[in-house]
C-alpha cells in the first residue's frame, strides 16, 4: 500500500461568522451533512426562539444516533458582510457551536478555492440584491 504524505491529508476547516450580528463564532464546514446545526447553549446566551415542535434524530458521523432539540428559523450568519441566512437545528452537545452542512453551503454557492501554497480559501455569495461575493480563508482545526 503506498504512504499518503501528511500534507495530502485535509483537515476539518472553519470560517468566522458572526451569528445574529452579535457574535463571532467559528462555523465548521461539513460537506457530508445535509442540515445546520447550533448547539444549544449558543442560542441561550443569544436569545433566540427555537421552535421546539419539530424534533428529529440525526445519525452522527461515528453512526450514533442523536435527538435534535428543535429549530431556529432564519438564523442569520454574516461572513465577511456577506449577510445570509439559515433554518439551523438545535443540539444539546456537540464538539462545535456551528455546523454550516450542505443546505448552507448551496445556498451561499459555496466555491473552495486551494491554492498553490496548499492554503484554502472558499467564496462565497449573496444571492440578494446586492450580488456581493467574498472570498474568505479556510482554518484548518488544531488539535
Amino acid at each position: 500500500m503506498p504512504k499518503i504524505p501528511v500534507e495530502f491529508v485535509i483537515s476539518l476547516q472553519e470560517i468566522e461568522v458572526v451569528v445574529m450580528g452579535r457574535q463571532r463564532e467559528l462555523g465548521l464546514l461539513d460537506k457530508g451533512s445535509e442540515i445546520v446545526i447550533v448547539r444549544e447553549d449558543l442560542c441561550d446566551e443569544l436569545g433566540l426562539e427555537v421552535n421546539r415542535k419539530k424534533r428529529i434524530m440525526m445519525q452522527t458521523a461515528n453512526s450514533e444516533k442523536k435527538e435534535l432539540q428543535g429549530y431556529v428559523e432564519y438564523l442569520e450568519l454574516e461572513v465577511k458582510g456577506v449577510r445570509t441566512y439559515a433554518h439551523a437545528f438545535v443540539m444539546q452537545l456537540a464538539p462545535y457551536q456551528l455546523l454550516l452542512g450542505r443546505s448552507w453551503q448551496k445556498g451561499v454557492k459555496l466555491e473552495k478555492i486551494e491554492q498553490e501554497n496548499s492554503s484554502i480559501e472558499i467564496k462565497i455569495s449573496d444571492l440578494g440584491e446586492s450580488r456581493k461575493q467574498v472570498v474568505v480563508p479556510v482554518e484548518g482545526i488544531k488539535h
